[in-house]
Formats: structure tokens, sequence, C-alpha cells
């Protein structure tokens, strides 16, 4: 009997150990790559237009008016509590809080980093930059200025990185102390502005009690007087294109003629980039009797402009309007017939695209009339009768340019796009 029992204890024991057995743990290792991603590039094209001739006339910057208002941009703050992350754009500050705010500008107004102030920067002082560019494309020489600046409280007026004017005052929100500024270096292409406020403390202030604020207003006169091109032609630095003009003429004459220069820079991926009219419109508004006697038909409604418009483009490497030896010719065409002009594409030869970061400058010589090329030398012949066929015609179009990444797109040609 008892022999039995201690044979079941030993079978309890094995099962046992085997039961143990079975937690115990083997070595391991694990490598972790945290954090993969893809992320897609992109192409962004930047365009200027920093020079234009018609007629042998230059365009140039006829008067530049700048106010106070939201399109200027908060930058930063010197202890402030503005809890909008910088930069951003400021804001109208509210019917004055405080009385003695008599300073008044024609067409500015008064502005601030928060409307109201924060109770914060209401009682300790507290400095922000508000900043305006501006472009300026023609001398300065015997121009006429008018630049006025109120500030609650004190102010520094910066242009170009360079301290131009101050008031120290704690009273420059009134009319008796505004700032008035007689000089300014400016540069020829963007300037840019800027404004250093400081709000005075003022113990116990609050936003009714002590505001801060910035009113200003820039003029400068070109005095183009009433010249038509100089006041209408555009010029501006690098920027994406919205509402811009590169044409704006309003009474052509046959063997009228003009010069742009134009920037591409490739801001993204190594691209392709095309150029082309789109939403072409010829409109003939009417037909008068040298129109009939040039061919045209009396109750025509498409004008016959843009056939006799013609543009030589080609790489202007200088950038100085001139088609000189060793510049490349991109091409002759009409603006009719302008629809997709390769700038750089896969038949120019493999690999000549617009790489990232690199910039294309393109010279344009339109002509009214019969435009020949011949070695550098662009002729615009208006002397043909049969250009009055295109009396009181008008022509309108959208200049546009479009790019395309290179990489694993090696057979791409301008004609691809759709028209």
């Amino acid at each position: 009997m008892n022999k039995k029992i201690l044979i079941s204890l030993s079978v309890i024991s094995v099962v046992a150990a085997v039961a143990v057995g079975g937690t115990i743990a083997y070595f391991s290792n694990t490598e972790t790559s945290a954090g993969n991603i893809f992320i897609a590039g992109s192409i962004d094209l930047k365009v200027d237009h920093t020079l234009q001739t018609y007629n042998g006339i230059d365009c140039k910057t006829c008067s530049v008016d700048i106010i106070s208002d939201t399109s200027n941009i908060v930058t930063g703050t010197a202890s402030g509590t503005d809890p909008v992350a910088f930069p951003h754009a400021a804001v109208l500050v509210s019917t004055p809080y405080n009385l003695r705010w008599t300073a008044i500008i024609d067409g500015a107004s008064w502005i601030w980093a928060t409307d109201p102030t924060t109770e914060y920067d209401a009682a300790n002082d507290v400095i922000y930059t508000f900043e305006k560019t501006f472009d300026w494309y023609g001398p300065i020489t015997g121009t006429s200025l008018s630049f006025v600046v109120g500030s609650d409280n004190s102010v520094e007026v910066w242009l170009n990185g360079v301290k131009i004017a101050e008031n120290t005052s704690e009273y420059g929100y009134e009319s008796g102390h505004v700032l008035t500024i007689s000089n300014l270096n400016v540069e020829q292409g963007t300037n840019t502005l800027e404004f250093k406020v400081k709000n005075w403390k003022q113990t116990n202030g609050t936003w009714q009690t002590n505001p801060g604020g910035l009113l200003y207003r820039l003029i400068i006169g070109g005095n183009c007087q009433d010249d038509y091109f100089k006041t209408n032609c555009q010029l501006w630095g690098s920027t994406d294109l919205t509402d811009q003009k590169f044409f704006n003429f309003n009474d052509l004459k046959p063997a009228d003629s003009g010069v742009n220069v134009i920037s591409l820079h490739n801001a993204g991926n190594d691209a392709w980039v095309c150029m082309g009219l789109l939403n072409k419109v010829d409109n003939e508004n009417g037909v008068n009797q040298s129109e009939i006697a040039a061919g045209d038909n009396a109750t025509s409604t498409v004008g016959e402009l843009s056939q006799n418009l013609e543009l030589f483009i080609w790489k202007d490497t200088d950038k100085d309007g001139l088609y000189e030896l060793g510049e490349s010719p991109v091409g002759s065409y009409g603006f009719d017939e302008l629809n997709r002009i390769a700038i750089n594409d896969s038949v120019t030869g493999t690999g000549d695209d617009l790489n990232s970061g690199a910039d294309e400058y393109l010279g344009l010589v339109w002509c009214f009339g019969n435009q020949t090329v011949f070695g550098q030398t662009i002729t615009c012949d208006g002397s043909s009768s049969s250009y009055n066929i295109a009396q009181t015609d008008s022509f309108l179009a959208d200049l546009y340019f479009y790019a395309e990444q290179s990489r694993n797109n090696l057979d791409f040609t301008c004609v691809q796009i759709p028209s």
C-alpha cells in the first residue's frame, strides 16, 4: 500500500516538472525603423517682370501709395502677448478707445496686432513690428514724397534693414506729434518697410485706457503726368501671378513695338517649362471704310489685330532686353498662333530642363506689323496699307507659363498641354 502511494507521487512530480518547463522564455531581439514617410514633391514657378519698353519709352513706377491697413503684416514682438502665430495680418483697431488719438491721415486706418489690445500689453512695455513691401522701378530723383506716421506710443521706421527715422515721443498719436519723414533711399525692385511700435506701459492700464496703434501713409509720386503707357504698365518682382498684366495698350498704330524681360524662377523640382496664350478673343469693334478697303468683311465680328502682331522670343541671359550674340532664340510667332511654346522641353535636348532653384530669363520683342530678325537686329515695318484691316480691333488673351516635372518624364513636349 505504501509503495503505490509513492509511485503516484512520482507521477505527479513529473507532470509538475513538465508544466514548469513550458514557461521558459527564449532569447529575442527587435529592431524598429520608426517614422517612415513618403512625401510628394512639388513644383513652384515664380515669375517676375523687370523691364518693359514701348516705342523706346521705358516703363517706370509712376506712383506708390501705401497705407496702414490689413495688408500690413505683424512679423514679431518684444514681450507682447499676441496669441496668434507670427507672421499674421494686422487688424483694424475699432473706433479709437483713447480720445487723445487726434492724428488723422486720409485713407489710412489705425492698426495693431490684436483688437482690443491685450490686458498684459496695456500694462507693460511691448514692441510690435509691422511690415509692408512695395515695388519701385524708376528714378527717385525728382519724385514727390509724403510720409507721415502716427503711433501709440513711440515708433522706429526702417527701410530695407536701415533705420531711417524715429519718434521718441509718448504722444505719437496726437496730431501735433506725428512723425514726418522727408527723405527715402528707395531701391530698384522690392523694398521693405518696417515699423517697430512701442506701446508704453501704464500702471493698471487696460485696453480702454492704453491701447496700442500704428497709423501711416507713404506716397511717392513719379511725375508721369498723363502718359498712358507709363501710368498703365506694370513691373514686379518674383511672385505668383494673379492680376498682373505684361501688355496693356489702348491705342496701337502700325510699326509700334515693345520689349519685355520676363524671369522664371523654379522653386520646386526640376521641370520642363512652356508658355503660351489662352482665352484669345479678337474683337472687330465695328468695320470702317479703311478696313473694308483693306479687305475686311463689312459684317465681320472677328477682328484681325492678333494676325498682325508678331513676337520674337529669346533667352536673355543678361536680362537687358537686347538680343545679343550668344543668346539662344526661342522662336518667332504671330500672336494668333502663340499657343504652346517650348521654353525648356525634351525636344530642345534631353536634360535641358529648368533645374530646381534655377532661373530662366526671357526677352520678348513684339511688333504691330512685319517683324524681321536679322542677326541681332530686330526691325518692325508697319508701312503696308494692309494693316488698315486691324483698325478699331482689339485683342485680349491670357499669357500663361506651365511647368511639369522632368524626372521620370523624359519625353515631355509642350504640344502635349491642352490648348
